[in-house]
């Protein structure tokens, strides 16, 4: 299924005269690398039109998975160079260079603390961002980090939210009609003694651990687990209602019908409910997990001369930098991330509702209601004293014999 670390296709885009291997000196490019499907190809020519110089190109290249993307960023940091997209020369080797890595990098947030720790991206100086102050707290708050990746309030500005989701119940209608179920409003409702053995989950710690602190009125967040009341209890009682765990497969046996009910990202509950009716999903009533999609800047290899490092620093780069970071965070462009992409723009959630289009208003899983979202979080790293209680929990409720 699709999300994070486990999109399964691949593909790319380029607009324009297409991805070429040969620099054109007369045109400024704007290279963007980003998870396939994750901008609407549109954006792109509009892009071009709205900026001055309007004689600008833009390359996107989708990739189908942030584990691939954050391979590339590694690969930069150590060479200082990649190869052109587009057309290949048989028996001719790419072209390579400095100027070939992307201006902007989309990475999930769950990878931004590796991607700080090993150096692989720089932060954006979001002062010259026209938009960036429109945001609510929360998304100027996310890419807020110490250089150990860590949420700091006094830390730089690691990377541009410009699209969300969060996680989701998913269900089978049909199934638990039959069965006589009530329809899954919140969490605890996994708890229903009539869907044991009838549930799929992500195969995700801090996912699950997570959503029991929920039920039990704790943060996702919780740095030390002794203080949660009973939270050993209740996973060990969800564990027994499990039939399935998975990371990307988890929705598999809910569409076969070998569960009823799936813990899982909206942004997979969107795609599958537009194939499946009998499937549906609400965000849980007591908040839930959010994940965001980040434009991040790579950073500037050390292996570079000075030359190569003017050319990929120069003042009409950042520009073209800012001006995308911005266009990805107006309005018009926020509303058609959200319509024809499975995820929400960030800047949907600081506009009135007389500013935000009644078919996104309608749909519940692209933007959930405002006093569920303020009950919502994010998945911060924890510390390696609460990362270790996390992890010792989690195997020992994943060792645990199911009695069935």
């Amino acid at each position: 299924m699709q999300r994070r670390h486990f999109l399964v296709t691949l593909g790319s885009l380029a607009l324009g005269s297409g991805l070429t291997s040969c620099q054109n000196q007369d045109r400024a490019i704007l290279r963007l690398l980003a998870l396939k499907n994750s901008i609407p190809s549109q954006l792109l020519g509009e892009f071009s039109k709205s900026i001055q110089p309007t004689d600008v190109k833009v390359e996107l290249v989708g990739e189908s998975q942030f584990k691939e993307v954050l391979t590339q960023l590694q690969e930069w940091a150590k060479t200082g160079k990649a190869e052109a997209k587009g057309l290949k020369v048989p028996l001719v080797p790419p072209a390579q260079s400095a100027e070939y890595i992307p201006n902007l990098v989309s990475i999930g947030d769950a990878w931004l603390l590796t991607a700080i720790q090993e150096k692989l991206i720089q932060p954006i100086a979001v002062k010259d961002l026209q938009n960036w102050g429109k945001l609510e707290s929360r998304w100027r708050e996310l890419p807020q980090r110490d250089d150990r990746g860590n949420n700091s309030a006094n830390g730089q500005i690691w990377g541009v939210p410009y699209r969300w989701g969060t996680t989701v119940i998913i269900y089978r209608r049909d199934r638990l009609k039959d069965a006589n179920i009530p329809i899954p409003t919140d969490w605890a409702d996994l708890w229903n003694p009539q869907l044991r053995q009838r549930i799929s989950v992500l195969d995700r710690s801090r996912e699950v651990i997570g959503l029991t602190l929920k039920k039990l009125g704790y943060s996702y967040n919780l740095a030390d687990l002794s203080q949660a009341i009973d939270l050993n209890l209740q996973l060990t009682k969800l564990h027994q209602q499990v039939k399935f765990y998975s990371a990307d497969n988890y929705l598999q046996p809910l569409v076969t019908g070998d569960t009823w009910v799936a813990v899982g990202w909206s942004s997979d509950a969107i795609d599958v409910i537009e194939k499946n009716p009998n499937i549906g999903a609400i965000v849980p009533a007591s908040g839930t997990a959010m994940f965001a999609d980040l434009w991040v800047q790579p950073a500037v290899s050390s292996k570079l001369t000075s030359a190569e490092r003017l050319a990929v620093a120069n003042d009409n780069r950042t520009k073209l930098n800012r001006q995308w970071l911005d266009y990805c965070l107006q309005p018009k462009t926020s509303e058609q991330i959200s319509i024809f992409t499975n995820a929400t723009a960030p800047l949907l959630t600081s506009l009135a509702a007389s500013e935000i289009s009644p078919d996104l208003k309608s749909r519940a899983l692209v933007l959930p209601p405002k006093n569920v979202l303020d009950k919502s979080e994010f998945i911060y790293p924890l510390s390696s004293k609460s990362k270790e209680q996390y992890d010792r929990l989690w195997r020992e409720i994943r060792n645990a014999k199911v009695n069935i």
